[in-house]
């Protein structure tokens, strides 16, 4: 319906200083948003921004590519489209998504948002690529979309089913194991993320560690606010102070130390190889064995 619509939409401005949350699935994106949206100058779509992005580049309208677009996808009427979609939904409050596919169209929402503020989160490999397993076997939660091939390295997993950011290349997994898969979509989010953070102006440009917002997130959260030019409540200070042990709207179970090493201690060890090289390029030192 969006594209039919969108002739009859009177044109609106762009929203003023988006907020764009980006980071792989599972790296904390959601419970990072639910603090930030302790904040009353903020509001979201309530949900992940799927209907404002997909409504002309769907995957399945373009080959089933990928979810990755670029700043010459955008249409004119598209445009109209989003920013009418946002107004009516924030109400004069200050936009922000969570949408982690958007690790992949950074210069498309450049192109859209000029203004935006990009909060890329990051995330050390193991806990992140354990979460997304956890994901996968959740079903039918996290299921995405139902490609038009099938995968046979996932074993109860077979099928057409996909979880979570759909990757470019992702056809050539079709024989890959349900670590790999998880692997090349940690990898393919944050390559994408450092590879577009050098076309974005610095100021309009935040860099997050997981470990960091846990460790200390109310120094954190405070970091973010004043960056953002945003006030910090008492209503989100008091959600930062209880962040290390929220769990968000999208956990699996609840959050802890080292979990990855009870639910997938060799899977993730047999990946370490495949994503060291990002690990190292997001700050981190990778885990022995990689």
């Amino acid at each position: 319906m969006a594209q039919p619509l969108s002739a009859l939409l009177p044109g609106f401005p762009a929203p003023r200083k988006p907020i764009l949350l980006i980071g792989c699935p599972r790296s904390g994106t959601s419970v990072l948003l639910q603090t930030f949206l302790e904040s009353r100058e903020l509001r979201s779509i309530q949900s992940e921004g799927h209907v404002l992005w997909d409504a002309y580049h769907h995957p399945r309208d373009r080959g089933w590519d990928s979810d990755a677009l670029r700043a010459a996808d955008v249409l004119e009427r598209e445009r109209e489209y989003i920013y009418c979609a946002i107004r009516l939904f924030v109400q004069g409050r200050r936009f922000i998504d969570k949408t982690p596919a958007n690790c992949l169209r950074v210069p498309y929402l450049d192109a859209l948002f000029p203004d935006a503020t990009f909060v890329f989160l990051r995330r050390r490999a193991a806990e992140n690529v354990s979460s997304l397993i956890e994901g996968w076997r959740a079903r039918p939660r996290f299921v995405k979309y139902s490609l038009p091939e099938r995968f046979e390295g996932l074993g109860a997993l077979n099928g057409n089913l996909w979880s979570f950011v759909l990757v470019p290349g992702w056809r050539d997994l079709r024989s890959a194991s349900l670590e790999e898969i998880c692997a090349r979509q940690y990898v393919a989010c944050n390559e994408a993320a450092l590879a577009a953070r050098g076309a974005v102006d610095g100021s309009r440009w935040i860099d997050v560690a997981y470990e960091d917002l846990v460790r200390s997130p109310v120094e954190e959260i405070s970091r973010l606010f004043e960056r953002l030019g945003l006030e910090l409540t008492d209503a989100v200070a008091n959600r930062a102070a209880a962040l290390h042990r929220t769990s968000g709207p999208t956990a699996i179970t609840a959050p802890r130390p080292d979990k990855w090493r009870e639910q997938n201690r060799a899977e993730i060890e047999r990946i370490l190889p495949l994503v060291a090289e990002t690990e190292r390029r997001l700050g981190y030192e990778p885990a022995a064995g990689a």
